[in-house]
């Protein structure tokens, strides 16, 4: 089968894109997909509904998936599926099927481990008519245009990341997320990483932090840690560097973690449902 003329249409974030006549399931299509994926960050696939099958099929022409995780409550994995994450406040014998509040902060998806996150792959099945827009921020374009003086200050500096800290402060606040097992929560370890690193594939320098997960800079006195910290993050964080996607039925998108941080807005999960599927992609230790 021959692939059709494939198309990216630029958002006016100028990084991210909607791929038009790319077919997630036809193989042939997926040199085209994972260039616009390198070249923009954020790619956009609309209006092609996925099965479980269709997206973990799809989702491992990036590489290898992230199964289970200690981070990753059990009763959220898809049954039969356990790639799959299940994102939703849908309800099967008075209990939740899946994540109700999952991203309700700027982060990077498993930036934590010792191999962070390659990639991510949502595909939305129910959608709610208002609210639940996800942000993403561009952390190449902060990086290139990041001041001289910030740019020297985190040279050769690593910061270190755990999703422990936000998990005690979202439980704490009453999360109705699954609690974690004891040998979960005991596995979630303090990594470090570069506070810039180099993208694997394009060569191109970008932050790699996150105000939801990073916590400290190694060997710094905690305040001016926080202090640079808080300079990268208002700077990560400008309206130039975001793009925001409004989710509609059928979309698959799928974002570079080397490169993004992204913060899930809420919706009234009182008055609507809102049910996705993700899956992870297994990347390398940064550098």
């Amino acid at each position: 089968m021959e692939s059709q003329a494939i198309e990216v249409q630029h958002g006016p974030s100028g990084f991210a894109g909607e791929i038009l006549g790319a077919d997630p399931e036809r193989d042939i299509d997926f040199e085209a997909i994972h260039r616009a994926f390198l070249d923009h960050g954020v790619i956009v696939i609309r209006d092609h509904p996925l099965m479980p099958e269709a997206q973990l099929a799809f989702s491992r022409h990036f590489g290898p998936l992230m199964g289970r995780r200690p981070s990753t409550p059990d009763k959220v994995l898809m049954p039969g599926q356990s790639e799959i994450v299940v994102l939703s406040n849908r309800k099967k014998d008075g209990e939740n099927v899946g994540i109700t509040d999952a991203g309700r902060y700027c982060y990077s998806d498993l930036c934590f481990e010792e191999e962070p996150n390659l990639g991510t792959i949502v595909h939305a099945i129910e959608i709610p008519p208002e609210g639940g827009d996800t942000l993403f921020a561009d952390l190449e374009q902060a990086y290139s245009t990041l001041p001289g003086d910030l740019k020297r200050r985190i040279e050769g500096k690593r910061a270190a990341h755990t999703f422990r800290k936000h998990y005690l402060e979202i439980m704490a606040k009453g999360s109705p997320r699954p609690l974690l097992t004891p040998e979960q929560f005991t596995a979630l370890n303090e990594t470090y990483h570069p506070i810039a690193r180099t993208h694997p594939d394009t060569g191109h320098k970008t932050l790699f932090i996150n105000p939801g997960h990073t916590t400290h800079i190694e060997g710094m006195d905690e305040a001016k840690s926080q202090e640079l910290l808080d300079a990268l993050f208002e700077h990560c964080l400008r309206p130039e560097f975001i793009y925001r996607h409004k989710w509609q039925v059928g979309d698959t998108v799928v974002w570079d973690n080397r490169r993004m941080m992204h913060n899930a807005e809420p919706y009234d999960m009182t008055r609507y449902t809102r049910h996705m599927h993700r899956t992870c992609i297994h990347g390398d230790r940064p550098f």
